[in-house]
């Protein structure tokens, strides 16, 4: 889960917060009023005053709170302890992982989370919580637990695949599967490589490589080649994860390779002489395998930086110049379709453009990141947007993306007004209009 700006939590009430929690996915219960009913002792009045208690008191919890999360999750902490056989315990101990993730408190996470996981034992959004909780503690308890948490989930995504092939109905693509499920093998592979379980984490990256290649985890398999002692095959690996054509990567991991590559090459055979032809050798057999997947050329934007020289390219294929849009003000919402809170700004952007359709000079466009868009269409399909769509096509990088979803408001000449990273569900449809109504009456700007 990627760290989010807390500030906006200062801000909002309690019904806010609840709201937030019932939008991504975290139902936070909703308390129905209870008539007024005597009766005897311990009869259905006792049981509906317990209730109050416990309603009373959650609502004291968020109150005073005053939207910190820290504070919010030691008043919550404070309820479970006060009503431990809450029904609404599932809910707090899931509120409290959320706040606690959000407030990086991975120790809370894990401790909490492994309450909830009890009750919910395969929930795959709780145990890929609790995974990156535990891959933060550095003890070895939490690695056996973390181990067990993937192999859940490797169960549950490997059945929902299976299911989704079966029945031919999925929001994936093939790739988009095996992409998620080889993440998870390299997720417990590095719990095992921690654990000094070199056999098991070499098993695990020969799986995640297998599932879908990456220089990372060809990396990480020469890492356990020269630790196991096999020198041979670690400069396989190295081979390959030097010359590993990532759309995005990471020049501190390419250099450190070639520096493990050049000194086991050179140990084995006393020089450095031949191994240019190696690479080149690697690079002409690992390219052709690779060719679908970074078919994407962004090259024809290569070195633009007004967004209106970007061409990008619609569903169709055919291209989408930006400089049609010149003079105009655009709204760009980048998405992808793995990302569940972008199917949410999906459909707030599209209320907003309903709002501005009789006006010529607002354009509204939905860019997808996806690096694979085999999946793309169909799930365009399904959303039912109307706004425009079209592939990123490095606008994306220009403008350092990196949380989905993002949205963007470019002025009439171009220039960035206003950026809003993540969805606040609560602000965004008034947020935007304002924005956009400001940005269309400054026509000098």
């Amino acid at each position: 889960m990627n760290e989010r700006n807390l500030s906006w939590l200062r801000s909002v009430s309690p019904f806010a917060l609840c709201s937030c929690l019932l939008l991504a996915g975290l139902p936070f219960p909703v308390h129905a009023a209870q008539p007024a009913v005597k009766s005897a002792e311990g009869g259905p009045a006792t049981q509906a005053s317990s209730d109050a208690d416990e309603q009373s008191a959650l609502d004291e919890a968020f109150r005073s709170a005053e939207g910190n999360p820290q504070i919010l999750i030691k008043n919550l902490e404070a309820f479970l302890t006060r009503f431990p056989q809450s029904p609404r315990r599932e809910l707090v101990l899931r509120t409290i992982c959320t706040y606690a993730m959000q407030a990086n408190a991975p120790g809370v996470v894990a401790q909490y989370g492994q309450m909830l996981v009890k009750l919910t034992p395969n929930d795959p959004k709780l145990l890929s919580m609790l995974i990156e909780a535990l891959a933060r503690q550095p003890d070895q308890a939490s690695r056996t637990h973390a181990i067990d948490y993937c192999s859940r989930l490797l169960k549950i995504a490997e059945d929902q695949r299976d299911r989704a092939i079966a029945t031919g109905v999925s929001n994936n693509s093939p790739a988009q599967w095996a992409e998620h499920i080889a993440a998870i093998y390299a997720q417990r592979a590095g719990f095992h490589r921690d654990s000094d379980d070199l056999d098991k984490a070499l098993a695990d990256y020969e799986k995640s490589y297998a599932s879908y290649p990456t220089a990372r985890v060809a990396g990480e398999l020469g890492d356990i080649a020269s630790k196991k002692g096999d020198s041979a095959r670690a400069v396989d690996y190295y081979l390959t994860a030097f010359i590993f054509p990532d759309k995005n990567p990471d020049p501190a991991l390419r250099h450190e390779i070639r520096r493990k590559l050049g000194s086991l090459y050179g140990a084995q055979h006393r020089s450095e002489k031949g191994l240019g032809d190696l690479v080149l050798s690697r690079y002409d057999a690992l390219i052709p395998q690779l060719s679908e997947r970074f078919s994407t050329d962004q090259s024809q934007n290569a070195g633009r930086h007004d967004p209106f020289e970007f061409v990008l390219e619609q569903m169709d294929g055919t291209p989408l110049p930006l400089a049609n849009f010149r003079g105009k003000v655009i709204v760009v919402d980048f998405w992808a379709t793995w990302c569940g809170p972008c199917r949410m700004q999906g459909k707030l952007v599209e209320q907003v453009a309903k709002s501005f359709r009789g006006n010529p000079n607002a354009i509204f466009l939905s860019l997808n990141t996806d690096q694979d868009r085999g999946g793309v269409p169909a799930f365009l399909k399904q959303e039912g947007w109307t706004v425009p769509a079209a592939y990123a096509q490095g606008l994306d990088q220009q403008l350092s993306v990196r949380e989905l979803p993002t949205l963007v408001i470019f002025d009439r000449q171009g220039q960035v007004v206003y950026r809003q990273d993540g969805v606040n569900p609560e602000s965004f449809v008034p947020e935007l209009t304002k924005h956009l109504r400001e940005t269309l009456r400054e026509p000098g700007r």
